[in-house]
């Protein structure tokens, strides 16, 4: 890490984030690349951004080509990549409408907006139904997606929940169920695998619940999919692999394959709620992000993409299972190559500062869990590396 580079930061830059004494220039495939030409490993890739990789060349070409001919148009005119984006986002989720963001906080704050709406037919002054979010789970740092957020030390600071959001116990079928009854519901929103808190995959139950729940109710059932979407379970969407219908799903990260794009996809009564005038953003759905988002949806519809996503998951949970049986992780979650893992000891921070000397970048959710979301093209060699190096340092 260069010393003047720092010193900018240090001096200019808000000090919201806690930064690891890190610096990167490039990124080629699943690396990145130091101001020396260190190379390493990536097994966070943008916190699930970079889901193919870094500088994909078909991501970079499309990039290139669009920049060259049209950067920015407002949404007041069509542009022939944002419908093509819309239409495969539609199919993916087997028929919606969408609106675009640039990040999945916005695209979270648009599904609110929708239930909102839906439940407030006469104004601020007559709202017929609360949110209910999920302990533990995380939809964004707007105002109104920190209120769904399931984390009292993120809304804290700010006053948080706003009125009309009701939190429910993780994985409590009889809480969920008593929540519908207390009070009436506008939506319920979940991430079906909660990425921010350590990845824990909701049990099926409970999201089959409250699916059934919602359509009883005439609640929507909003799905955020940011972090799980788009192939980092092993299908489109982490949902698919429930056998769930929701009315809306939220998604961007790895959307635009690094570029900043979000999108909310709303489906059926969910798509008929907003009308023009109710909602926009200057620079989402940009000719640039989607000529990205279309290059990456080409890539996600390859042949054993999914599959390839399982087995890399499942060779990664060998590893985390080895130390399991020497006692050295207590916990291991999985959907697909998206892996939380609990450890013995709370050292997880310190085998993120260790996997750095060793040009291996891991990341630490707590002091005891360790996130892993490696890129679709790591190889077999590469996971094997990061097991070993676990191993090592925790004295498999």
């Amino acid at each position: 890490m260069r010393r003047e580079v720092l010193a900018l930061d240090q001096q200019y830059v808000l000090p919201t984030y806690a930064r690891l004494p890190l610096e990167v220039v490039a990124g080629q495939g699943a690396e990145l690349i130091g101001p020396q030409g260190q190379r390493y490993l990536d097994f966070v890739t943008g916190l699930s951004v970079n889901n193919f990789g870094h500088c994909h060349p078909r991501v970079v070409a499309a990039i290139r080509e669009q920049a060259g001919r049209l950067i920015h148009c407002s949404n007041l005119f069509l542009t022939a990549a944002q419908a093509q984006v819309a239409e495969r986002l539609s199919a993916l989720v087997g028929g919606g409408r969408v609106f675009f963001s640039n990040s999945g906080a916005e695209a979270n704050e648009c599904a609110l907006k929708i239930a909102r709406k839906r439940s407030t037919p006469n104004g601020e002054s007559d709202v017929r139904g609360d949110v209910l979010f999920v302990e533990n789970s995380f939809h964004g740092r707007t105002i109104a997606t920190l209120s769904a957020t399931g984390g009292p030390a993120k809304q804290a600071a700010f006053g948080l929940p706003l009125p009309h959001y009701r939190l429910v116990p993780r994985n409590d079928v009889a809480a969920l169920e008593e929540a519908f009854r207390v009070g009436p519901v506008s939506a319920l929103i979940a991430e079906p695998v909660q990425g921010e808190s350590g990845v824990w995959p909701l049990a099926q139950e409970f999201l089959a619940t409250a699916e059934t729940l919602c359509r009883r109710d005439d609640a929507l059932f909003i799905m955020d999919e940011v972090q799980s979407g788009l192939g980092r379970c092993g299908a489109a969407f982490a949902y698919q692999r429930y056998g769930l219908c929701p009315d809306i799903v939220t998604v961007a990260k790895s959307l635009a394959g690094g570029l900043p794009m979000g999108a909310c996809i709303a489906r059926g009564r969910a798509a008929e709620v907003l009308v023009a005038g109710d909602h926009g953003s200057t620079f989402a759905g940009g000719p640039v992000v989607s000529a990205a988002a279309l290059a990456v949806l080409e890539l996600l519809a390859e042949d054993g993409l999914f599959d390839r996503v399982r087995a890399l998951g499942a060779r990664l949970e060998s590893w985390l299972r080895r130390l399991e049986e020497a006692g050295k992780v207590v916990d291991i979650r999985r959907l697909g190559l998206m892996v939380g893992a609990d450890l013995a000891e709370p050292v997880a921070k310190h085998v993120v500062a260790a996997g750095i000397e060793q040009g291996i970048l891991l990341n630490a959710t707590s002091d005891v869990t360790l996130r892993f979301l490696p890129s679709f093209v790591v190889t077999e060699d590469q996971i094997d590396r990061v097991g070993e190096f676990l191993g090592g340092y925790l004295g498999l």
